[in-house]
């Protein structure tokens, strides 16, 4: 590692100020409030400063590149630097052919949203590209655009009570939940699941005269479903 950080000039006890940044830079927003598009870009590594992974999230560049263990991959850098710009630069499909894997471990995927990335698969290869200064990365790369429609359908759920989801499985699908069990039960089961947007405006006061009518005859369905909630989930 020491002669892999001699050769890009990097000094360990006092790292530039983009080795110390941590890899936990993505802003919060709600997914249902936004249209998405997949698309197949190159992208500049130094604009991915955020991971899901835990092992990651909460360290510094150079501290997640370091525990992400890659003393083969500095030592093939060391040996020939220029493999990794093009590898780096390169399709899954061209990966493959370069290094023989399969597709999968040749996949970087990625979010968006607002011209900042954050990692989906493809950290240790990220992680490398950033602190090997290497210019651009191939990937796959979700883009999370804010909806105005979108947007507006959630405030006006959210005020009644209800909170719009993406349903699992299908983009174009989202799910109702009720706020107060939401509250007790992070998993709890939708409310109702839509195919798509045309139907949910209207779907949105059939429920809302639903949980209406369910406080006007008291009943116990939705304080039942809490109480469950509160028996197996706290």
């Amino acid at each position: 590692m020491a002669e892999f950080y001699q050769k890009l000039e990097i000094d360990r006890n006092n790292p530039k100020d983009y080795l110390l940044k941590k890899m936990n830079d993505w802003p919060e927003f709600q997914s249902f409030c936004c249209t998405k598009t997949e698309v197949e870009k190159l992208v500049n590594p130094q604009h991915i400063n955020n991971t899901r992974h835990s092992k990651y999230s909460n360290h510094s560049l150079i501290e997640a590149f370091e525990k992400s263990n890659q003393p083969g991959r500095c030592r093939k850098f060391l040996d020939g630097p220029s493999y990794f710009f093009k590898y780096m630069k390169s399709t899954p499909e061209q990966r493959v052919k370069m290094n023989g894997f399969g597709l999968g471990g040749n996949t970087i995927i990625l979010s968006e949203y607002k011209g900042k990335f954050s990692i989906g698969d493809g950290n240790h290869r990220v992680l490398f590209a950033k602190v090997a200064r290497i210019p651009l990365v191939y990937a796959t790369v979700k883009v999370y655009t804010p909806d105005p429609k979108r947007t507006d359908l959630f405030k006006r759920a959210k005020a009644m009570g209800i909170i719009l989801k993406d349903y699992v499985g299908n983009p174009n699908s989202c799910a109702a939940y009720l706020a107060d069990e939401l509250d007790y039960n992070p998993r709890c089961e939708p409310y109702r699941t839509f195919e798509d947007l045309e139907n949910i405006e209207t779907s949105l006061l059939e429920i809302q005269e639903e949980l209406s009518q369910i406080q006007t005859n008291e009943s116990h369905k939705s304080k039942f479903r809490q109480m469950l909630n509160k028996v197996f989930f706290r």
